[in-house]
């Protein structure tokens, strides 16, 4: 089984993480851009059996559905979990939406 997490842009993720990390070492320069990069990173080396993908939103086609899109442009099948992220008006509290793929 695979799972996928559909994050917000990378600049909106970026810019969430960087302003939150910037609390905990403040004077530091924390680019946004890294910030989304890390994300990925720690994603990538997640000692789960399962194969786990991050996937931004401006890497779906706007007007498309989600399981679609992740099925024609990514590889997922029935069954894959789905985990889509939306920031929220509170960055600390995204809000978080878990299913497992359908068939087609």
């Amino acid at each position: 089984m695979s799972v996928f997490y559909v994050l917000p842009p990378r600049p909106v993720l970026g810019d969430c993480l960087a302003r939150l990390l910037r609390l905990y070492v403040p004077g530091a320069t924390i680019s946004p851009d890294s910030c989304a990069e890390m994300v990925a990173a720690l994603v990538s080396e997640s000692p789960e059996g399962d194969e786990l993908y991050v996937v931004h939103r401006e890497d779906l086609p706007e007007n498309e559905d989600v399981s679609g899109s992740l099925r024609e442009g990514f590889g997922a099948e029935t069954g894959d979990q789905i985990v889509e992220v939306s920031i929220s008006l509170k960055p600390d509290e995204p809000q978080v939406n878990i299913w497992t793929l359908a068939a087609a």
